[in-house]
């Protein structure tokens, strides 16, 4: 966390934010003294492109959105059904409203329904070895057009650059003043920095008691077998 601090603080320093910040941890950024949830995925790039052309005209009748997400073995898949949900939503501007759950060992399935009707498909495993990066995948389906964060026919994100030799090296660089971080780290840093900018602290506690309530409503659905609303 201290390279991330330094970062922040750099950022803060630069655009002259008075706010103090704290990272606490990748879930987490104290804000003057309260502890506030980061939700650093809404920050990465391809999420936030991916709910512009949600919304930009691009895309026609969204249907349907499906998430998947491979995790190392012991990952909690509540925390990763957390994640999904909360990109879900807020992707498609459409709040959650009941959920359907099973699971099988370290894999689960969910089926969650929107306000608004659409369809929001999750499945989550837990079954990479220890030390591989987790896979993910995220794609809207509509009537005309289909977006996706990953390129067509690929189940891996592709780097920038490779260098080829002896041994093959990658690098991605996605964000200028942040230099050296890792995606999922850039996204900390930058969520902590709008957090303190923008003072939407409570936009986040909200939506932190919410997914909460939703990830709630997934574990009583693996035990009823049916679906829960909330």
């Amino acid at each position: 966390m201290k390279q991330l601090q330094e970062k922040l603080d750099f950022l803060l320093k630069k655009y002259s934010v008075g706010r103090k910040a704290i990272i606490k941890n990748e879930n987490c950024v104290n804000i003057d003294g309260k502890d506030i949830p980061l939700l650093s995925h809404r920050s990465e790039r391809r999420f936030v492109e991916l709910k512009n052309v949600a919304h930009n005209g691009t895309l026609k009748g969204i249907s349907v959105m499906r998430s998947a997400n491979i995790a190392v073995k012991g990952s909690d898949l509540s925390r990763m059904l957390y994640r999904e949900l909360d990109l879900c939503q807020w992707i498609l501007e459409d709040p959650i409203v009941s959920v359907f759950a099973v699971n099988n060992g370290p894999t689960m399935n969910v089926i969650a329904h929107t306000q608004g009707g659409l369809v929001c498909t999750v499945e989550l495993s837990a079954t990479l070895s220890q030390g591989q990066k987790p896979i993910d995948k995220h794609e809207i389906i509509s009537q005309r057009g289909i977006a996706c964060d990953k390129v067509v026919d690929t189940q891996i994100m592709q780097n920038s650059i490779y260098l080829y030799g002896e041994t093959t090296q990658a690098y991605t660089d996605v964000d200028f003043e942040l230099y050296g971080l890792e995606i999922p780290e850039i996204a900390v840093v930058r969520q902590a920095f709008a957090v303190a900018k923008n003072g939407n602290d409570a936009e986040l506690i909200e939506a932190d008691h919410r997914l909460e309530r939703l990830v709630a409503l997934a574990e009583a659905s693996l035990v009823s077998g049916q679906k829960e609303v909330l």
